[in-house]
C-alpha cells in the first residue's frame, strides 16, 4: 500500500464521524438534497458504512407519510435502486430490521419480484426466526399467486412455540387472509388457473371481461341494499306494533337483512372478478418471470389499461413495459421457485 493511498485512507476514517454528524443534522433538518450528496460523500469513503448507505437508500426515494407509504411513487430507477442498497446494507449488517422491510417493499409493490421476496423474507427469519411479520407477508404473496395449501402451511407456523405474538391489527389480516384462501381455493381446486398454459379455460374468462371494467362491491352492496331496505321500511310501518318493542324489532330486521345482503354483495362481486384476480396473477407471473404470457388482445383491452393503472404503482409498471418490450414468451413448464421452508428451533424462556 502506498504511502498516499495510506494516507487517504486514514484522512477518510478520521472523517467519517465528523460525515455523520453532518449527515445527521441534514436529517434532522428534512434537508433531503444535503443529506444525500454527505451520504454519497460518506459511502465513497467507506463502501461499507451501513449508517451511510441507509441514508442513501432512503435519500434516493421520495419521501415518506407517517403511515410508511411514499408520497409518491418511486420510479424504476429509484426502486431498483433502492432494492440493491437494502441487499448491501443486509448482507453487511443482518439486524438492520429497516432495511430488510424496505426491501421487501420495494421488491414486492414496486419491483414484483415474488420470487426473490419469499426467499428474502425466509433469509429475514434465519436472523429473527421468532418475529411473525416474514411468515404473513409470504403468505399473503403466496395467497396472490394462487398458491393456498402452502399459504396454509405457512400461517400454521405462526402458532409454532416461540413465536413472538401478534399483535392486534396482524390478528385481523390473518383472519382476512383465511377467510380469502378458504373462498378462492373453492374457486380453483378443481382447475387452478396457471397463467403459463394458454389453453387455460381461464383465459376466455378474462378474454370475455376484457371490454369492461372490475366490478365495485360497495357498488353491488348499495344496488341490493337500498332498494331492500326501502321496501323493508315501508312495510314495516304497516306490519309493526307501535312502541319501542315494534322499533328494535324493526331495527333487528333490518340490520340482519343488511348484513345478509353485505355477504350476497360480497359473492356476486368475486364471482364478476374472478377474471380479474386472473389477470392479477398473470401479471405478477410477468413480472417475477421476466417473460410474457397476456395475449396481446387482452392487453390492449379496457380492463388490463384500468387494472394496470389502478393496482399497480409507477416502477412496477415500468418494469411490466420493458418485459414487454423484450417480448420472450413465458415456458409453458414454468413454476415459481419456492424456498426451502426451515422450521426454526426457536429455545423456550424458563420459568
Amino acid at each position: 500500500m502506498s504511502p498516499p493511498y495510506e494516507a487517504a485512507v486514514v484522512l477518510a476514517e478520521e472523517g467519517i464521524p465528523a460525515m455523520l454528524d453532518d449527515l445527521e443534522e441534514y436529517l434532522k433538518g428534512g434537508n433531503r438534497a444535503s443529506a444525500l450528496l454527505k451520504a454519497t460523500e460518506i459511502v465513497e469513503a467507506d463502501p461499507e458504512c451501513v449508517e451511510g448507505l441507509w441514508a442513501l437508500l432512503n435519500c434516493g426515494l421520495p419521501a415518506l407519510r407517517r403511515d410508511g407509504s411514499f408520497r409518491v411513487d418511486p420510479t424504476l430507477p429509484e426502486a431498483a435502486k433502492g432494492w440493491a442498497l437494502a441487499k448491501k446494507i443486509v448482507s453487511i449488517d443482518p439486524t438492520h430490521r429497516g432495511a430488510w422491510i424496505r426491501g421487501a417493499v420495494l421488491a414486492t409493490q414496486h419491483l414484483g419480484l415474488a420470487e426473490d421476496v419469499l426467499q428474502w423474507w425466509e433469509d429475514y427469519r434465519t436472523h429473527h426466526p421468532t418475529e411473525t411479520t416474514p411468515v404473513v407477508e409470504q403468505a399473503a404473496l403466496l395467497i396472490r399467486m394462487g398458491y393456498y395449501a402452502e399459504a396454509s402451511q405457512r400461517m400454521e407456523s405462526l402458532l409454532a412455540p416461540g413465536m413472538d405474538e401478534m399483535h392486534r391489527e396482524q390478528l385481523f389480516r390473518v383472519e382476512r387472509m383465511n377467510r380469502t384462501i378458504q373462498r378462492y381455493y373453492e374457486m380453483e381446486k378443481l382447475d387452478v388457473f396457471e397463467p403459463q398454459n394458454e389453453n387455460h379455460t381461464a383465459w376466455k374468462d378474462i378474454d370475455g371481461m376484457r371490454n369492461l371494467k372490475p366490478a365495485s362491491e360497495r357498488f353491488t352492496f348499495f344496488m341490493l341494499a337500498g332498494p331492500l331496505v326501502l321496501w323493508e321500511a315501508i312495510a314495516l310501518q304497516w306490519f309493526m306494533p307501535n312502541g319501542c318493542f315494534g322499533m328494535g324489532l324493526a331495527f333487528m330486521i333490518v340490520y340482519a337483512s343488511v348484513l345478509w345482503v353485505k355477504r350476497i354483495s360480497i359473492k356476486m362481486t368475486d364471482k364478476r372478478n374472478r377474471p380479474v384476480l386472473d389477470l392479477w396473477r398473470a401479471i405478477e407471473v410477468e413480472a417475477t418471470s421476466g417473460n410474457v404470457c397476456v395475449p396481446e388482445k387482452i392487453r390492449d383491452a379496457k380492463l388490463y389499461r384500468t387494472v394496470i393503472k389502478k393496482d399497480y404503482p409507477v416502477a412496477f409498471r415500468q418494469r411490466i413495459e420493458k418485459i414487454i418490450e423484450n417480448d420472450e414468451p413465458l415456458n409453458k413448464r414454468w413454476e415459481m421457485r419456492l424456498p426451502e421452508w426451515v422450521e426454526f428451533e426457536i429455545p423456550h424462556e424458563e420459568e
